[in-house]
């Protein structure tokens, strides 16, 4: 890591995740999106941009997401330079005997929601609590459980295709690299994390707010991520044709 991304991340009180390359103007335009949020929490800001009702019912909430939570092996895990390739929608073996994995089930009930699942990805966003799954770290952050929130983001990267959300015509990889700004956050984008729940960095509830936005203004295109996922391991998961 530069010297001039390390002092860049200290300055952005560690909001953002300073690569080799040193994402510096993402850094600065992360910091600026959590002023916002910081002044609601601080009570500095109107009570108009408050903490918005959820989309979601309470009850279907917890039928859909606890699941998640209680996963106990999703056949893969999150790595550095794996966004296009660990998912735990497509989940594929780092470890032998290598290849695609069935997605546990809680994944693929909320992906046969289709566009009803929205609302309840989006409010998932913010919910930190500590699944099985795992992010191995980097130079910076350490290996660690990944809340539930990133899996929903992970879930919703899946399905929803084109703008707002995604980057036309990109063929990069690495974490968030073809997601548009103010869409992504990373899986180690927390802090104070306990044995069974971590706090949101302000970014996440920033992340949040945006894709909230973009579904209230019927803007978030949904399809079956399995259909155009040429692994016959997903057959069955196909949308069936009439």
């Amino acid at each position: 890591m530069s010297e001039q991304c390390a002092r860049t991340r200290v300055a952005c009180v560690e909001y953002c995740q300073c690569t080799p390359r040193g994402h510096v103007l993402k850094c600065v335009r992360q910091l600026l999106a959590t002023v916002t949020v910081l002044a609601v929490l601080l009570g500095l800001a109107p009570a108009a941009v408050a903490k918005p009702a959820p989309l979601s019912r309470a009850d279907e909430y917890h039928r859909l997401i606890d699941p998640l939570i209680t996963v106990q092996d999703y056949g893969t895990r999150y790595f550095e330079d794996g966004a296009a390739d660990a998912s735990v929608v497509y989940p594929e073996s780092t470890e032998p005997p290598y290849g695609y994995r069935e997605p546990a089930s809680a994944v693929v009930d909320l992906i046969r929601l289709g566009r009803r699942g929205l609302p309840i990805l989006v409010d998932c966003l913010s919910d930190a609590r500590l699944t099985k799954m795992r992010f191995d770290g980097n130079t910076i952050t350490q290996a660690m459980d990944v809340p539930v929130g990133y899996l929903c983001l992970d879930i919703l990267m899946s399905e929803v295709r084109g703008r707002p959300i995604w980057e036309p015509a990109c063929d990069g990889d690495g974490l968030g690299v073809c997601i548009n700004d103010g869409f992504y956050f990373r899986p180690d984008d927390y802090w104070e994390c306990r044995s069974q729940q971590c706090q949101p960095r302000p970014w996440v509830i920033v992340v949040q707010q945006k894709w909230r936005s973009a579904y209230l203004a019927h803007r978030l295109r949904v399809h079956n991520p399995y259909d155009d996922f040429p692994v016959d391991e997903y057959k069955p998961l196909r949308t069936q044709k009439k």
